[in-house]
């Protein structure tokens, strides 16, 4: 593995700077590569808190006991990637609270990591989505070209579009934000080019990668 040492604010640093602070992060890479195998955040020499990222040959029981070892509070992620969608599977440990984690799926189309369009938590002992914890964002660019969650959506527990809070015609100031739900769905699907069917229920994937 290949060690990097940060600081808080993402900043490479080299080893002895990073053993003169209080706080930093210590990222490993697998060798000969770019890919990310592991975050530790560490304060004052002690490991608080592990970020780990889970490929397709690893068992994830010896990963799980490995980072036991380590730190009582740690997140295993798996990335599977498919027709343009990425899905990141997480399971969040905090074993001073529980042995069982929090798990959660996001999705984000593959040509855009840093926004994700679905977030849900999953059950633990049926392995189903809470449907009313799932929400999902539409996204735009304001005036100045950048990026933004335009319309944001939450759910009902059976899966059904509960709010549609749309903040096109003016993202600063909330007294200017349009909702819509499942009724008025198509009102707000006449206002946009694209088709957003996909918003109109809890459903993980888009439809041309959902599978009944």
């Amino acid at each position: 593995m290949r060690k990097v040492y940060k600081n808080i604010f993402g900043e490479v640093i080299s080893k002895s700077n990073a053993a003169k602070l209080n706080e930093y992060h210590l990222y490993y890479y697998e060798e000969g590569s770019d890919f990310l195998k592991e975050v530790e955040f560490i304060n004052e020499d002690s490991v608080y808190n592990i970020n780990y990222f889970l490929n397709e040959e690893e068992n994830e029981d010896q990963v799980l006991e490995y980072l036991k070892e380590k730190s009582d509070f740690f997140d295993i992620e798996k990335r599977e990637t498919t027709d343009g969608i990425t899905i990141s599977t997480n399971k969040l440990y905090s074993l001073s609270v529980d042995e069982l984690p929090l798990i959660s799926k996001t999705v984000f189309k593959t040509d855009d990591l840093e926004n994700f369009i679905c977030s849900q938590v999953i059950d633990n002992e049926t392995g189903k989505p809470q449907l009313e914890k799932t929400v999902k964002c539409w996204y735009t660019t304001d005036g100045n070209g950048e990026k933004y969650a335009a319309i944001e959506f939450s759910y009902e527990d059976d899966g059904k579009l509960e709010l549609a809070v749309d903040k096109t015609s003016d993202p600063e100031n909330e007294e200017n934000w349009s909702h819509y739900d499942y009724d008025t769905f198509q009102d707000l699907q006449d206002k946009i080019e694209t088709d957003i069917t996909y918003y109109k229920t809890a459903a993980l994937l888009p439809k041309e990668t959902y599978q009944v």
